[in-house]
């Protein structure tokens, strides 16, 4: 918790240093890769981002950013699940129809450069650090196999930002991949995003 508080502190100051601001409001589409992909292999269409942006320079930003993705799937026909016992030398077995779901909530701070000038087009690129909280679940029947942790994470993005005219909104375009390492109870978490939202300059 502490943890989260620091980070939380650190998004709220770094979002607002600067003359200039910029935000964003997000729409998220994302592909699970790697080991992810393994547990549920349906792309989710259920995210979305917040992301406030300080200028430092014309050129450079500071930041942070928060999001939520949901990624579920139904999986059939699968051999036989180890359940987690208090004993040793016992070993627990369930088969059944499962359902697969995982929760990511990342909270990262970040830089980015930005090409072009204010009136145009500018594409940007940057990267984001932080923490992720993943919550990872399979339903069988009765039973639910939970893993909740927070753990460790990176979002290279690519995008940009389309002003609408004159005025300081636009639309706001961009490709992420996040990674967060693997924890005591959870996947290495890994995806690609489309972020697709409106994006304010002042």
């Amino acid at each position: 918790m502490k943890k989260l508080l620091i980070l939380i502190a650190v998004f709220a100051t770094t979002a607002s240093y600067g003359q200039r601001t910029f935000w964003s409001f997000n729409y998220h589409m994302s592909f699970a890769t790697g080991e992810q992909q393994d547990f549920i292999d349906d792309p989710s269409f259920r995210g979305m981002s917040i992301d406030g942006r300080g200028f430092i320079t014309d050129n450079i930003s500071v930041g942070g950013s928060f999001s939520w993705e949901v990624f579920d799937e139904i999986k059939r026909d699968l051999p036989p699940s180890t359940l987690p016992t208090d004993q040793d030398n016992v070993v627990a077995e369930v088969t059944g129809v499962q359902y697969r779901y995982l929760n990511t909530l990342p909270l990262l701070v970040n830089g980015h450069f930005y090409l072009g000038s204010d009136g145009s087009a500018r594409p940007y690129f940057g990267l984001g650090i932080g923490a992720s909280y993943v919550d990872e679940r399979t339903d069988i029947g009765l039973i639910s196999i939970q893993g909740k942790k927070w753990g460790f994470a990176v979002q290279p993005e690519v995008g940009v930002m389309v002003p609408f005219g004159l005025s300081g909104a636009g639309a706001n375009i961009s490709g992420r991949f996040r990674y967060t390492t693997e924890t005591s109870e959870t996947l290495p978490i890994s995806f690609f995003t489309l972020a697709v939202g409106l994006g304010f300059v002042n």
